[in-house]
């Protein structure tokens, strides 16, 4: 269950995530700052300072635009023809936030966390998608001093984290401010229930002195309010990595904490450094993060080595599969496909476990002679179900015209279909 994709999460929360089996969902996605996030991380797995950087400007967002006009509702096409850049954000934002609400369960909670370049509009997306009914509240995270210096106007000091829910049945598990925190000293007396409470008024009558106390029902301390604060880790922490958006660790536990339980499923769609899964982890919860950037990974193993070996890790990058070897990309498309490779394979790589379709994996270009042993080879497996309906050809790189020919003589011929296909077709993003 613990696992780390690679890639776009529109297309892993489309494919690769199951409806409604997640129990919680955070989200920190680009905030539409129209500029490049960069920053340089290090740590014990990079000693030396390791640049990185993420596209979030508005000539980024410009290349979804045509996208956008095409398929975005009327109410987001007005706002993109008055602004198209962040238009173009929006709809992003809409498709993305749409796949988490496939993939929640019935009880679960979303937050998505946001600032003020957009939350307002980004509000209007999430009351659409999951029903304004179901917005719980909106927190302000207040991270204290290292904020943006303004010289008109008042200093930005928070953002702003919107949370949903998918019906009126979640989890909700209260939090409490610790009697500590300053406030709540005057809540020092106790009754005999073990409550708190504060002495506010106190009337003399005949038969002696009457106390009216103020109590909170619980004896943990006062409510959590709307308003968190919680201040990012210091640049000479252990928890400091000096990634772009990081967020402090103290954050995803309150939330992960109040909105789900232990064994419960976390996903975070724009996962970065790895905080949330970290987190869920520590917390007992199971969790899947994913990242469009690979330098993402390589924070998460920097930080926790042990979590990133013991979690799965899957790669939906077009690039990074493109440069296995043979060996990774044949165990790569078995997982694709939900396939085992039968032992000893006799001219099959993979078998899917759902249907028994056969499959042949390749690095090189495939023509008639690959496509015509695969089915040969699978008509004399054991393990293939017969009669054959359908087999599998993967190629690394594409096939020549006689692989295509031979596609349309077996299909033709003896009705059994033939799937060609490509790492650039598998994995083709359609919003």
């Amino acid at each position: 269950m613990n696992t780390f994709y690679h890639g776009d999460c529109l297309f892993v929360l489309k494919r690769d995530v199951d409806p409604e089996s997640v129990d919680l969902i955070y989200l920190d996605p680009p905030f539409f700052t129209g500029k490049v996030q960069k920053g340089k991380w290090k740590g014990e797995w990079h000693p030396e300072a390791m640049e990185i950087s993420f596209e979030d400007s508005k000539s980024y967002w410009a290349k979804h635009l045509e996208v956008m006009r095409q398929k975005a509702p009327i109410w987001l096409s007005d706002i993109g023809s008055k602004y198209p850049e962040f238009g173009a954000y929006l709809y992003y934002m809409m498709i993305r936030l749409q796949a988490c609400y496939r993939v929640l369960k019935q009880t679960g909670s979303i937050y998505l966390h946001c600032d003020w370049r957009a939350s307002h509009y980004l509000k209007v997306v999430m009351d659409d998608i999951l029903r304004d009914q179901n917005f719980q509240n909106e927190i302000i995270w207040n991270y204290g001093a290292r904020g943006t210096v303004r010289r008109i106007g008042f200093p930005r000091r928070h953002h702003v984290l919107l949370y949903y829910t998918k019906s009126d049945k979640f989890v909700c598990n209260p939090i409490y401010r610790p009697y500590k925190d300053p406030g709540l000293g005057r809540y020092n007396k106790i009754d005999e229930q073990g409550r708190r409470y504060a002495l506010i008024k106190r009337i003399r009558s005949a038969t002696g002195e009457v106390y009216y106390g103020r109590t909170y029902p619980k004896k943990e301390g006062a409510p959590m309010t709307d308003v968190w604060d919680i201040p990012l880790p210091a640049a000479t922490s252990k928890e400091w990595l000096g990634y772009p958006t990081q967020k402090p660790e103290a954050l995803l536990e309150r939330v992960i904490i109040a909105s789900s339980n232990e064994g419960d499923l976390v996903l975070d769609p724009f996962c970065g450094c790895g905080t949330t899964a970290i987190v869920a982890s520590k917390l007992n919860r199971q969790f899947i993060g994913i990242d469009i950037h690979p330098t993402a990974f390589s924070a998460v193993k920097n930080r926790s080595h042990e979590l990133f070996s013991q979690a799965q890790y899957i790669s939906r990058d077009l690039k990074e599969v493109q440069e296995m070897s043979h060996k990774e990309f044949e165990t790569w498309v078995n997982e694709f496909y939900k396939a085992s490779k039968p032992s000893p394979d006799r001219g099959v790589d993979g078998i899917t476990t759902a249907d028994g379709v056969p499959i042949q994996t390749k690095t090189f270009e495939v023509g008639y002679e690959v496509i015509d042993k695969l089915l040969t080879s699978s008509r004399y497996h054991p393990l293939v179900p017969k009669p054959i309906k359908k087999i599998i050809v993967v190629s690394q790189i594409g096939f020549d015209d006689s692989a295509t020919k031979r596609k349309f003589q077996i299909e033709h011929t003896e009705g059994i279909e033939v799937c060609l296909t490509t790492p650039e077709e598998m994995l083709r993003l359609e919003d």
